[in-house]
């Protein structure tokens, strides 16, 4: 399988190469992302992470879990949820799947009671280890989709097979009778969460205040740290500059704009503190970076 870096910050934007089978793969370079963290994000998607080496600890909806090496976590569609590795050179095999694809096909064949956990967003993760036989499964059905070159003979046929034996896997680990999230300041923080980030998102390139992000989920400057610091273990304006940091990277890397340019275009105002703050988070000069990266 071709080695992909992820994106993870733009992950809600996801795009399947073959919307009849809305599924993407991509293999996690920790080492290559930030302090080898992602930071908070959402998508409509389900997805499942095998560890294929090292640690990483993920916090999903504000709860944080350790996965260790041959395990994985599952983490249910529109979640908020961030990770970091705990051991350099942690690798990760990710599949990220349009929930509505699972829907159709259960409503098809008439099982729709197979679909509870999608619809009802229970559980929100749970951690999938060897121990139980249907862990074990999983796990090794997440390997052979690793191991698996996409020009294998019915390469869609391949991932529909392994897809329904992990997702049969899963509905055993599952809790039985899942109840929705009682916790109704949980659910309206998540919720303020996603509108501000979705307002960081659409608005990085101007300059943006803790009083226009608040006032974007119109909520006050108190509650929008709250936020932030439940969800994403990051403040507002940090949350901000690292996301402008991340696309300043990506033109970087796919344009021949000037260093300036990239500086303004992404929401910065002056250049030695872009630099400097670039430096900060990727432990290079915006240049050494463009340099670097396109020599690889």
């Amino acid at each position: 399988m071709e080695s992909t870096i992820v994106n993870h910050a733009l992950m809600e934007e996801i795009t399947h190469s073959n919307q009849m089978f809305p599924m993407s793969e991509f293999i996690d370079h920790f080492d290559a992302f930030p302090d080898g963290c992602f930071s908070s994000h959402w998508h409509h998607e389900l997805e499942l992470q095998i560890v294929l080496s090292g640690s990483a600890e993920y916090k999903v909806n504000g709860t944080s879990y350790t996965v260790e090496e041959g395990c994985a976590i599952y983490i249910a569609p529109e979640a908020i949820h961030m990770a970091k590795q705990l051991t350099p050179h942690t690798l990760g095999y990710d599949i990220v799947l349009s929930p509505q694809f699972l829907l159709t096909l259960m409503n098809s064949v008439s099982c729709e009671q197979y679909t509870t956990p999608l619809s009802a967003r229970q559980p929100l993760s749970l951690i999938i280890k060897p121990e139980r036989k249907e862990g074990s499964r999983i796990l090794e059905s997440l390997r052979k989709m690793y191991y698996t070159e996409s020009t294998y003979a019915a390469y869609e046929l391949f991932l529909l097979e392994n897809i329904l034996g992990i997702w049969r896997n899963l509905l055993a680990l599952f809790p039985e009778n899942a109840q929705p999230i009682e916790d109704h300041g949980k659910i309206l923080r998540e919720h303020r969460m996603k509108i501000m980030m979705d307002y960081i998102h659409q608005n990085y390139a101007q300059s943006l205040s803790i009083t226009d992000i608040a006032a974007s989920a119109n909520i006050s400057k108190s509650e929008c740290f709250r936020c932030f610091s439940d969800l994403s273990e990051m403040t507002p304006v940090d949350y901000t500059n690292n996301f402008r940091l991340l696309q300043a990277s990506q033109l970087l890397l796919t344009t021949e704009k000037s260093i300036a340019d990239i500086c303004f275009l992404t929401g910065f105002n002056n250049t030695s503190y872009f630099s400097k703050k670039f430096k900060e988070q990727y432990h290079m000069s915006p240049k050494e970076y463009r340099t670097m990266k396109k020599r690889i």
